[in-house]
């Protein structure tokens, strides 16, 4: 068996941070190519939240009192204080990454994204373990800014784990659209732009009407709403790793004017951005 690990203190405190929104703790990978089992057995769980993605192989979980067996692409998430019984087996060639996490704001964030279910199908995009890796490396190196970068990987993780599961959800079900997969990436490269519903429904060939209807089935939200969710994790990371003042973070954002960036912010994170970036320097 193989660990490679990292922490914010340099060990394994097992605690909850109610000053940050966002806080990450530790951060690993574990492979399985000896002839070592691993067992895990915290029967009163920890203090904060934990994210298990099974990149390879399989793991063995015991959930609502039975076991069962999860296949790479799975995503587990332990709530604080929730039994926490598993293994990995060497013969079975199995690797997985682990993340610990806290904060005032998890509940919401987990809720929002959609992983506020215990076993979450997530697949096998390629870009998640690198996003661990970064973590890790972030932790391990503690660089200038290490700690703002750590927390915004994060979180990016989290929500590129709610998109994979999303478009689990869409294949699974037959409802994977590609037309509709482009839509969602011009948002993400043309957020700061003039993104208008109706520019939108124009490029996916339908009426504004129909088209809020299509997009809200396939993403859980309005067009509107998504493409003010991308704006603000972006303001987020400019609160976070620049001086900017408000009226220029909106600007840059896309967002219509530093009054309704404010209140849209407020009302996501129940509190100004002003505040949250303050936020950020308690430690």
């Amino acid at each position: 068996m193989l660990q490679f690990s990292a922490y914010l203190y340099d060990e394994d405190l097992d605690n909850y941070n109610v000053n940050l929104p966002f806080l990450v703790h530790s951060c690993g990978r574990v492979s399985f190519n000896g002839n070592k089992n691993m067992s895990i057995n915290r029967l009163y769980g920890r203090k904060d939240f934990q994210i298990i993605y099974i990149h390879q192989g399989k793991g063995h979980f015991f959930l609502n009192n039975q076991e069962v067996i999860l296949n790479e692409g799975c995503t587990i998430v332990y709530q604080p204080f929730e039994i926490q019984q598993y293994s990995f087996r060497y013969l079975e060639n199995a690797q997985f990454y682990w993340l610990h996490f806290s904060g005032n704001d998890i509940p919401n964030l987990l809720e929002e994204a959609g992983l506020d279910q215990q076993v979450i199908n997530t697949g096998m995009a390629s870009y998640i373990p690198a996003l661990f890796e970064g973590i890790i490396r972030e932790l391990s190196m503690k660089q200038a800014g290490y700690l703002q970068i750590t927390n915004l990987k994060g979180q990016e993780l989290i929500w590129m784990l709610a998109r994979e599961a999303q478009k689990q959800k869409h294949r699974n079900r037959n409802g994977y659209n590609e037309e509709m997969e482009e839509i969602l990436e011009t948002i993400h490269l043309k957020y700061n732009q003039d993104l208008t519903t109706e520019q939108l429904a124009r490029t996916y060939g339908t009426s504004t009407g129909w088209f809020i209807k299509e997009f809200s089935k396939y993403t859980g939200c309005t067009p509107k709403k998504y493409i003010n969710e991308v704006r603000l994790n972006h303001a987020k990371e400019l609160l976070s790793s620049t001086n900017y003042n408000i009226s220029k973070i909106s600007t840059v954002c896309g967002f219509e004017n530093p009054l309704y960036f404010s209140r849209y912010f407020q009302k996501n994170y129940h509190m100004a951005p002003t505040k949250y970036r303050n936020t950020l320097k308690i430690i």
